[in-house]
């Protein structure tokens, strides 16, 4: 039986990394697709009296067989505006997130496939659950929470079912304000050694987590804004796990060490407005121990060494004579090669890449 609405009717407001989401319904439903939202949502509900919702989302389905994917699709609906609402405010990570009993947060950062729900099933039920799938933090290293329903096959279903959290035995949020204190790369190898943890160069963090972030290009100076926040919560580090059954004492361990010591950085220099060398524009570098990370048009782009030293002496206005000098300075003469014809050759990749046009 299909239940005919002919006008949107308010079902009820959820709280999405902060944001007010209302769910209503819009066009033909089945009788229990109303009973199913409140009850794989219900965890997702805000904690006080409800603000204004920010975002409106719809929902429906013609048949009970759609019922699986309507409530599939919801998830990602609210999910997208959630984080449409709060763009450019916050650090948005497609990532895994739990909390210790004091509101210290680990997010725990992959691409879709890389175990993020499992690993917050089983972390869940030792820690208190934020969300299997996005965590948003700020400059003052805030967490909003997203305890979304977590997407779980189910034997017999085509399409995975969306199970309330407290369904799955994972534990409430504790009652204090949550705070980021670390950033994980996971990743699940099954003929690793041992299971653990270890510090990733912040260039290449910045490089991996980039497809994780949402909107980063719309933060106020976006590679400095991820920067900062490593600074105060540790290098972000890489977690190898050889299944997900070792996380919770893995990550016990995280919560009782020391966080990991952060790299020095500093802004890029300025493009001078004279030289041989027309820069493009950027939205944001950094420069990390001799290495450049760079935001152009929405794509971030690393250097070595030796393509720093050049990107960085273009900017500056420097001719290709003053550049082989330096290289040969900073990493001497190129063994059989030619100084001269090296730089070149890095200059030729940096145009190919964008970054600079003779002028």
């Amino acid at each position: 039986m299909v239940t005919s609405i002919t006008e949107r009717i308010n079902f009820s407001t959820v709280d999405a990394l902060g944001v007010p989401v209302r769910i209503v319904h819009a066009g033909p439903r089945t009788p229990a697709l109303p009973w199913r939202i409140s009850a794989a949502w219900r965890d997702c509900l805000p904690s006080g009296p409800s603000a204004p919702a920010v975002r409106t989302v719809s929902v429906s389905c013609e048949t009970m067989e759609e019922e699986d994917r309507a409530l599939s699709q919801l998830s990602t609906d609210v999910t997208l505006a959630a984080l449409d609402a709060v763009r450019g405010s916050r650090l948005l990570l497609h990532a895994a997130g739990i909390a210790a009993p004091d509101g210290r947060v680990f997010a725990f950062v992959g691409p879709s496939g890389r175990g993020k729900t499992t690993a917050a099933r089983h972390l869940g039920t030792h820690f208190g659950y934020v969300s299997d799938e996005s965590v948003a933090v700020d400059a003052a290293l805030t967490v909003w929470p997203y305890r979304k329903p977590l997407s779980v096959i189910v034997d017999g279903r085509p399409v995975k079912e969306q199970i309330a959290p407290s369904d799955l035995g994972l534990l409430p949020l504790p009652p204090v304000p949550l705070r980021l204190v670390g950033i994980t790369l996971l990743e699940r190898d099954p003929d690793a050694v041992e299971s653990g943890a270890a510090a990733v160069d912040l260039i290449d963090a910045i490089c991996e987590m980039t497809p994780q972030i949402s909107y980063l290009a719309e933060l106020p100076s976006p590679l400095q804004y991820v920067a900062r926040i490593i600074d105060r919560i540790g290098a972000v580090t890489r977690l190898i796990y050889r299944d997900a059954v070792e996380l919770p004492a893995v990550v016990s361990d995280m919560f009782a060490a020391p966080p990991p010591p952060v790299q020095p950085w500093s802004v890029a220099p300025d493009a001078a407005t004279s030289g041989p060398w027309r820069c493009s524009v950027v939205e944001d570098a950094i420069l990390v121990e001799g290495r450049a990370c760079i935001l152009r048009e929405g794509v971030v782009t690393a250097l070595d060494h030796r393509g720093c030293l050049v990107w960085t002496m273009c900017r500056r206005g420097a001719h290709t004579r003053e550049i082989v000098d330096a290289a040969v300075a900073a990493f001497g003469e190129p063994a059989g090669g030619d100084a001269a014809a090296l730089i070149e050759q890095t200059i030729e990749e940096l145009i190919a890449h964008g970054l600079l046009e003779r002028a």
